[in-house]
């Protein structure tokens, strides 16, 4: 597997080179959006609305709302300066926790971490070290441009790093309304849910839990094959140009042409000069005026 960046994690006064590598992998079914009528795919365009054109990604900048209607303008660097000095692809541990601690609220997106470089020594020695304390590793990690918070725990041969939350990106459950407790339950209702989840007990077993949304799809795709319902997208070229800029396709040869024509005058009548062209426009008001009068 290719590697998503090297990289090295720093322990103390110890840096360990690593390779980064993702861990999962989003196999959620997606859809296209298409024209119902023909089956053509659906252009997004970018538009201002107030310039009533399409914009293009070198006019784009980026605002933060201040209040409806109102943004605070960044420029590529200002952003730039904020994202820290940390270098991108770096581990930097900061402290040692018990994974157990950790709420798996907190976990947004893993990672595998392995080792780099022409001796996986120190890689072993910090994963053996955590292994036997049973501890994990809290760390800053800068993965493309934003710093965040990362988990680094053995998993195997490897080092698993999930992705954390703020702590301040978590909803406290005090904002979260919630009945009375009410009467407690009796004795015999207790017993038998222990009962229950006893009988319901075992080892995790991710297999045991498919995707069933993703397997109905699957199968409803097979039989939209077999009725041959299937759309065909049959927009050629020339229309795909026109809908991205806004349904106005321009031929310039043909306006140029439609312009000369609209200014040529009919052959079998003399070409008015510049003085006759300024007295029939002189003439027009007044000829209007007498019709109206």
């Amino acid at each position: 597997m290719r590697a998503l960046w090297s990289g090295e994690i720093s322990f103390g006064l110890v840096t360990i080179p690593v390779k980064l590598y993702t861990a999962t992998k989003d196999l959620t079914p997606s859809f296209t959006q298409l024209h119902k009528e023909c089956g053509s795919k659906i252009s997004m365009v970018r538009r201002c609305p107030k310039c009533s054109r399409d914009i293009n990604w070198d006019e784009i900048g980026k605002g933060y709302e201040i209040q409806k209607g109102q943004y605070a303008l960044f420029t590529k660097e200002e952003l730039a300066d904020m994202e820290g000095d940390e270098a991108a692809g770096g581990i930097d541990i900061a402290e040692f926790v018990d994974p157990g601690e950790v709420d798996a609220a907190y976990f947004e997106k893993s990672y595998w971490v392995g080792p780099a470089g022409r001796s996986s020594r120190g890689f072993e020695l910090l994963r053996h070290t955590l292994s036997e304390t049973k501890k994990a590793a809290v760390a800053r990690v800068k993965i493309r441009t934003r710093t965040r918070l990362g988990l680094l725990r053995p998993r195997g041969n490897l080092f698993a790093l999930d992705m954390l939350r703020f702590g301040d990106e978590l909803v406290a459950d005090s904002d979260i309304d919630k009945p009375d407790a009410g009467k407690q339950p009796s004795d015999r209702e207790l017993q038998l849910a222990l009962d229950l989840v006893k009988q319901l007990s075992g080892p995790f077993d991710p297999s045991k839990h498919p995707d069933q949304y993703r397997a109905a799809i699957a199968a409803a795709v097979d039989q939209k094959i077999e009725a041959n319902q299937v759309a065909t997208d049959e927009a050629t070229e020339e229309q795909r140009a026109t809908a991205a800029t806004g349904g106005q396709l321009i031929d310039l040869a043909e306006m140029l042409s439609r312009s000369l024509r609209a200014v040529q005058p009919a052959s079998d009548e003399p070409k008015p000069g510049p003085r006759k062209v300024a007295d029939a426009a002189a003439e027009e008001p007044k000829k209007r005026k007498k019709k109206t009068g």
